[in-house]
């Protein structure tokens, strides 16, 4: 009579496998339901906007210390691409203007009358 009855481990075993499919089924049932998916489309937008509405209170508290806050440096950053860019372009005309320089000197052309060499410009503007 003793060994017809399961040993607790396999009683826990049992129970364990009857409640998880249990709570799968009662899962099952709640997603498949229409509204489930208004619910979680819900949730989710209230989620983006407590997001949003934190990190505003956390800009507003950083621009509050006068620190720089996560819309400072996304502008600061946005500045510093602009100028990169147009050292960018300076650089290419100054190369430009290089080669026509060296062009001319290779032709054995003379500078243009009145035109100084840029070491005496620098000196002179001193």
């Amino acid at each position: 009579m003793a060994d017809d009855r399961p040993s607790p481990e396999e009683e826990t075993r049992r129970l364990y496998e009857e409640a998880e499919s249990r709570v799968a089924k009662a899962a099952e049932r709640v997603v498949s339901r229409e509204s489930f998916g208004e619910v979680l489309a819900m949730v989710t937008e209230n989620v983006v906007a407590l997001t949003r509405i934190g990190f505003d209170a956390m800009d507003l508290a950083w621009s509050n210390l006068r620190l720089a806050g996560r819309r400072d440096i996304t502008r600061l950053g946005r500045q510093l691409g602009r100028t990169e860019d147009k050292l960018e372009q300076v650089l290419q005309e100054l190369e430009r203007l290089r080669e026509q320089v060296d062009a001319s000197r290779d032709n054995g052309a003379k500078p243009a009358a009145g035109a100084r060499p840029a070491s005496a410009r620098r000196r002179s503007s001193r």
